[in-house]
């Protein structure tokens, strides 16, 4: 009988054999390349990991600003409660 891989563990295994073949190229040229190449992957990985965390701290700012305040919130919950309130008295069966 034959065994085939699920179409998650084949991108499983893609996944794991990429990390590793880029994480062995990284470790090879920041150990044997040249000084210049070296620094400029360095600046490469560190301007990349900076601008992940300002872009992580813009989409929280982002969040924020879209976000409607609680008030607002709490009068939607409201409304839905009494909506949910008046469809049950209707005899709409939830299942929950």
């Amino acid at each position: 009988m034959k065994k085939s891989l699920d179409k998650d563990r084949l991108a499983g295994l893609i996944i794991l054999i990429f990390a590793f073949t880029l994480g062995s190229i990284y470790a090879y040229i920041l150990l044997f390349a040249s000084v210049e190449t070296q620094l400029l992957v360095m600046k490469i990985t560190s301007l990349f990991v900076v601008e992940t965390f300002f872009l992580v701290v813009a989409w929280i700012g982002i969040t924020l600003l879209f976000s409607p305040p609680e008030a607002k919130i709490r009068e939607i919950e409201k409304r839905l409660e009494e909506e949910y309130n008046k469809l049950r008295e209707q005899g709409y069966p939830f299942p929950w």
